[in-house]
């Protein structure tokens, strides 16, 4: 979706910033040269006009002439008795909204009017992103819109309007006369005639409110009259609670006395940390709403997207700017761990809905304490640098074999095996409707799980094509009317997808994975089962000489692996599950036969991991 800003201002640039962000391909258009960065507008699937309302007809007659036929008009005026009539005879389809916010404010918590839809999916998808970024969407008629911003935009700005009439440069003054002034710059920093027209909308009105104010300042003369209007006014508005916030904002100035700009400083770092404590609050109270929807605490692309958002905002050195807030968000998860009593964290394959959250889940119960992790590296990394506590990684498969990357994680990294769970692995093919089997055009999954479901693709779907993606979310994805995807049972309920067929891999009741659940080194290795890796001498019977350790002891090797060394051709590192704990002895012995070796845990099977 190609999206062109018509009208590139204050609201514009805002708009253009957003859609940029979220990787849409934006573009803006303005009559000064400066602001535009393209002179085609005849590319663009969605349009948003942001300019004056008296610019609005020639701005749809030049949109007429040269912007494709089919393009979505966003409206954004804010006086709607104006706009929509020039909209509706335009002959396109348009989406007429108010955002509710001026130039550098965000998104979140903005209150966003809709008046006007078409029902488009491009529109959907531009108020579904409005959505995610916590505005505040509201519905109404334009008649219903007009009426409310008369007094809303209408009264608020002849207060301003009325106060920059009387006010006076002092150089002392209370909070609230502090308050008043920085509004009324604000105000006055705004496009004149758009202001105009705001006061011609609410022109009767504000006529009234005048009288009313000439009632009021004859009630107010009166000791009695004040004192009960002041308490019948103060239950009709409560809403003081971060006002203190406000007016100490207002304390900030462009001062030049070396004291005051010390002072400034004093008073942004105690704003600073009340927002800190605000925040930590707040985080508390969605820890809470995460609990009862089982969703984790921890989402990494959503705090990486954070980041980069804040890092595009700001001019100071990004390295420092990221870590002030990696540990700002650091410091949240803490407190929202602490309030649900979590104390131990634990990393997974990713996304939601894979076989290793289904172990996870089957293992701590909730998705709470969950980290989901792009590839098994990245969590034995996590685990060895102490930013996770449990990592639980896929070690074998019953068809597949060894998982051989997780293996040259373990021999790279300082972590420990202190335990072992298996799952009983059910692929389905599901798709986003019901299909018969002819129909499907297309399977997409891992390659390991269509490796284990060949058998049915090459019975039952030998002409649909096959084509490998990295997750189970990119499965989903990916999917259309025509396409199916390979995925866990929990993964298709999670995305609410159709299941065609349950059960489809090729060894029914024997597709078995099993997990290494890991740790930090801790020295603790308790447990029936050892794992290790060793290397010996390029000799004939250099194996041998510690095979027949094992042998001699009566140890079972229920596993042995080898691995390139990495260090020259021919030369191999050896891995082993043994089934016994290995002493002292044990060990010493080992030792005089191998050129290395690395006990990377001891270990039992677990039903359960406490996090709690």
């Amino acid at each position: 979706m190609k999206i062109l800003i018509y009208g590139v201002g204050d609201l514009g640039s805002l708009l253009k910033d957003f859609f940029y962000s979220k990787g849409y391909y934006v573009r803006g258009y303005d009559i000064e040269e400066g602001k535009k960065d393209t002179n085609d507008i005849s590319e663009f699937d969605v349009i948003f006009i942001c300019v004056p309302m008296g610019e609005i007809k020639s701005a749809l007659s030049h949109i007429r002439a040269e912007a494709k036929k089919d393009a979505l008009l966003i409206d954004v005026a804010s006086v709607k008795s104006i706009s929509l009539p020039l909209f509706e005879k335009s002959g396109f389809d348009f989406l007429s909204i108010h955002p509710m916010f001026g130039k550098d404010s965000e998104f979140a918590l903005s209150n966003i009017i809709i008046v006007h839809e078409s029902g488009r999916e491009d529109e959907k998808i531009i108020i579904n992103e409005f959505v995610k970024t916590g505005s505040i969407i509201t519905r109404m008629s334009s008649i219903e819109h007009d009426i409310a911003m008369k007094k809303i935009q209408g009264f608020t700005h002849f207060l301003l309007l009325a106060f920059s009439e009387i006010f006076e440069d002092f150089a002392f003054g209370t909070q609230i006369y502090n308050v008043f002034r920085k509004l009324s710059s604000r105000y006055l920093s705004q496009n004149w005639e758009m202001c105009y027209l705001i006061q011609k909308n609410a022109e009767k009105e504000r006529e009234e409110f005048i009288r009313n104010l000439l009632i009021l300042n004859e009630l107010i003369k009166d000791k009695e009259s004040f004192r009960r209007l002041f308490y019948s006014l103060s239950e009709k508005i409560k809403d003081s609670e971060s006002s203190n916030l406000i007016l100490e904002i207002c304390k900030i100035g462009n001062y030049e006395d070396l004291e005051k700009m010390r002072g400034t400083i004093s008073v942004i770092d105690s704003i600073t940390l009340k927002l800190l404590e605000k925040r930590v609050e707040i985080a508390k109270k969605i820890a809470e709403k995460k609990k009862l929807s089982n969703e984790p605490i921890e989402v990494k692309e959503v705090e990486e997207e954070k980041i980069r958002w804040i890092l595009k905002r700001t001019k100071l050195n990004p390295l420092y700017v990221e870590g002030i807030f990696s540990k700002i968000i650091e410091l949240t998860k803490e407190e929202e761990y602490s309030v649900l009593g979590i104390n131990k964290t634990v990393a997974v394959l990713g996304p939601k809905g894979s076989f290793s959250e289904e172990i996870a889940l089957k293992l701590v119960g909730s998705r709470l304490p969950l980290r989901y992790c792009a590839t098994t590296d990245e969590i034995i990394k996590l685990v060895e640098s102490g930013e996770v506590d449990y990592g639980i990684i896929p070690i074998e498969n019953s068809v597949n074999g060894t998982v051989l990357p997780v293996l040259d994680s373990l021999l790279s990294h300082e972590v420990e095996v202190f335990g072992e769970t298996k799952l009983e692995v059910n692929h389905c093919l599901v798709a986003k409707r019901e299909l018969k089997f002819n129909e499907i055009k297309v399977i997409y999954s891992h390659p390991q799980a269509i490796a284990q479901c060949m058998g049915f693709i090459n019975n039952y779907l030998s002409n649909a094509e096959i084509r490998y993606t990295s997750s189970t979310s990119d499965a989903v994805r990916l999917l259309d009317e025509f396409s199916s995807a390979i995925i866990s049972e929990n993964a298709a309920k999670l995305y609410k997808l159709v299941i065609l067929r349950r059960g489809i891999q090729d060894l029914k009741e024997r597709n078995i994975t099993r997990f290494y659940a890991i740790r930090r080194k801790s020295g603790k290795m308790e447990g029936k089962i050892t794992s290790l890796f060793f290397a010996v001498e390029d000799k004939p019977g250099a194996l041998k000489n510690v095979l027949e350790i094992f042998y001699r002891k009566g140890i079972n090797l229920r596993k042995l692996e080898s691995r390139p060394a990495r260090t020259g051709l021919g030369d191999y590192i050896f891995f082993v599950e043994v089934e016994a704990p290995l002493n002292e002895e044990d060990v010493r012995e080992l030792k005089e036969v191998t050129t290395f070796y690395k006990i990377i845990g001891v270990f039992d099977e677990i039903e359960k991991l406490k996090v709690y």
